[in-house]
This record gives structure tokens, C-alpha cells and sequence, in this order.
């Protein structure tokens, strides 16, 4: 049994890693994406995203995604960065695996670094960071790669409340 997961639904997962108390408000002609803590960082006003009703509560959470990820105030930046959590790992894969044309090597290091992030409740930053590379093969004769990514670990409150403290 394989569960799919969104761009929509990871995009939320992500938000919410970075702030539990992030909100959908579907007001109005746009549905927004409140984040107290974006505010609380940014020290202005707490919205993360605004996207026209048309284009549905998934474009709302991508748009706060990109919004959260591109933000350039450093406070923002220095918060992602203390939570990030970069995965790496070795795998060692058979050549006739590697020969099947079913197997996919990107695919198959995505679902195992994406488990070893779910170990600790993180959310993967950005697929496009994934990165693969090609090691000497080992002795018993199975390709040896090395993959990695990085992940952004859930913001306990506690973390939160003493974060605020330290700001002002």
C-alpha cells in the first residue's frame, strides 16, 4: 500500500513544520495562508500567501511554500537554517537492479532519504536540492551511490517561545 503524497499536501506539511499554529483562511475572493510565527520573524503582519478562490486551496499552500522558501529576511533565512536537517546515504543497489527498466535510482533514493526524514518528523525543504552521486563499487559487486537532501525538522512551541523571548 503506497500512499501519494501532493505537491500541495507536501507544501502544506512544510508550513505547518515551520509554524504548527499556520493557517488556511478561505475568505473572501482569495484564500490566504496566515502564519504567526512568519510574522512574528518578519515583525509584520503574519499573511504568507494570497490566492484567488479560482485557483484553489492547493495553489494557496504552494504559493506560501515558494513565499517561506524565497523569503530573503534573514530572520526567516536563520530559522530555516536552524531547523534544517540534511540527510545523506550510502546505498548499494544490484547491477541487474540497476539493468531493470522498472527501477528508477532517483525515485528509489527520494523514498528512502524521505524515510530517514520522517524518522525525525521532518519535511523535505526542496526536491531540487536532491543530489546523487556515483562511488567506486564495493567488493561483493553491487554500484555504490551516495545521495542527499535536506529536510526541515518541526518547531516545537517550546523552541517558538523562547525564540520570541530572544527577539525583542
Amino acid at each position: 500500500m503506497s500512499t501519494t503524497i501532493t505537491a500541495a499536501a507536501e507544501a502544506e506539511r512544510l508550513i505547518r513544520c515551520f509554524d504548527p499554529q499556520a493557517s488556511l483562511v478561505e475568505g473572501g475572493p482569495d484564500h490566504l495562508v496566515l502564519s504567526p510565527r512568519f510574522g512574528r520573524l518578519r515583525r509584520q503582519h503574519p499573511l504568507l500567501a494570497a490566492s484567488p478562490h479560482a485557483r484553489g486551496v492547493e495553489a494557496a499552500w504552494g504559493l506560501a511554500r515558494h513565499n517561506l522558501l524565497t523569503c530573503r529576511d534573514r530572520s526567516v533565512q536563520l530559522a530555516l537554517a536552524t531547523y534544517e536537517y540534511r540527510v545523506r546515504l550510502e546505498l548499494r543497489v544490484a547491477l541487474a537492479s540497476l539493468q531493470d527498466p522498472s527501477f528508477d535510482l532517483i525515485r528509489h533514493g527520494h523514498a528512502l532519504l524521505d524515510r530517514r526524514g520522517d524518522e525525525k518528523g521532518g519535511v523535505t525543504l526542496r526536491r531540487e536540492s536532491f543530489w546523487i552521486r556515483s562511488l567506486p563499487p564495493d567488493p561483493a559487486g553491487f554500484a555504490r551511490f551516495e545521495v542527499g537532501n535536506s529536510f526541515l525538522l518541526p518547531i516545537t512551541d517550546e523552541a517558538m517561545l523562547a525564540e520570541s523571548k530572544a527577539m525583542w
